[in-house]
């Protein structure tokens, strides 16, 4: 599996937040967050809808799904969302190909690859996960592809 480090800028992201776990078969609430981010924001053409996952690597978290601002645009937070910024950070990136089925065994992988390079995740910042707008529908698909990014130290 190839990847990259990369340097993210600062972001705002504002969507629909919920905690969730991982019970070793389900990401609850992680794939509603998804349909609902999708289904307020499509009609605004990003060219991708994202997730924010805290604290990255762990069973029980907190995730975001929804589009990155450059600014607090109040006009585009609707009722029951929230917003989230955060600094501009380190990351190694990963991109996931096929199924979302298979999600589980593609973040078997990374973890794998990330502690034998020897990385560690830095604390505070989030697990970003990036789908273009274009696939969704796709879920299911060998098409199907979404970034993943981890902070690192």
């Amino acid at each position: 599996m190839d990847f990259k480090e990369e340097m993210k800028d600062s972001f705002t992201i504002a969507g629909f937040s919920a905690p969730g776990t991982w019970n070793g078969n389900a990401v609850h609430p992680i794939p509603d967050l998804w349909k609902k981010a999708y289904e307020v924001f499509e009609n605004q053409s990003p060219e991708h809808i994202t997730g924010v996952c805290l604290p990255p690597r762990s069973n029980d978290y907190f995730y975001t799904c929804g589009i990155e601002l450059d600014y607090v645009d109040y006009k585009k937070i609707g009722e029951g969302m929230t917003v989230h910024i955060f600094p501009a950070h380190k990351y190694v990136v990963f991109k996931h190909i096929g199924s979302a089925h298979n999600i589980p065994e593609t973040y078997g992988e990374i973890w794998r690859i990330f502690d034998q390079q020897g990385y560690s995740i830095t604390k505070g910042m989030p697990e970003i996960e990036v789908v273009p707008l274009q696939l969704f529908g796709k879920e299911y698909t060998d098409e199907y592809e979404m970034e993943i990014w981890i902070p690192v130290d």
